[in-house]
């Protein structure tokens, strides 16, 4: 996957994710297959702080040598977040905002900037390069997760 195709991902994935939800009720966006499943609404949260999350692991990339970019526990985060209880209004404005903007940084990066590294923590050595083509992928997941709990949801719920 090259530069121009995680842009193109990372920009368009909010439209995507606004056509999905629009018109579902606040049951519909809450719904979860199984009580250790995600519902739409908590995917669409886990993305919006990845993205935010990312983007601070990319400065650190693009300002020091060689970060620890440090893991952390989504789980851990859902519940701290309350993400179930959130507005999806304001999650989807900020999911745009996290989005474009790192397909905004990742698209001016100079190919300098896109070979800096960082060591994640679980992954290990990464390229800014490598972490773009890990968000598009990561987000392209989500997506289809939506589709498909969206497709799961009852009709008129």
């Amino acid at each position: 996957m090259n530069r121009q195709e995680i842009v193109d991902i990372l920009r368009g994935l909010p439209s995507q994710i606004e056509e999905l939800v629009q018109g579902l009720s606040e049951d519909a966006l809450r719904w979860r297959p199984s009580p250790s499943e995600w519902s739409i609404k908590e995917v669409c949260c886990h993305l919006r702080d990845s993205f935010e999350i990312d983007g601070e692991r990319i400065h650190h990339m693009l300002s020091e040598d060689d970060p620890l970019l440090p893991a952390y526990d989504q789980e851990a985060l859902a519940r701290e977040r309350e993400y179930q209880s959130e507005s999806m209004p304001p999650v989807l404005t900020a999911l745009r905002a996290f989005s474009g903007g790192l397909a905004y940084l990742l698209e001016n990066l100079g190919e300098e900037e896109w070979q800096r590294r960082g060591r994640h923590e679980e992954r290990g050595p990464i390229s800014i390069a490598q972490y773009g083509k890990l968000l598009a992928d990561h987000a392209s997941e989500h997506l289809e997760q939506i589709r498909t709990l969206r497709g799961q949801v009852a009709p008129g719920q």
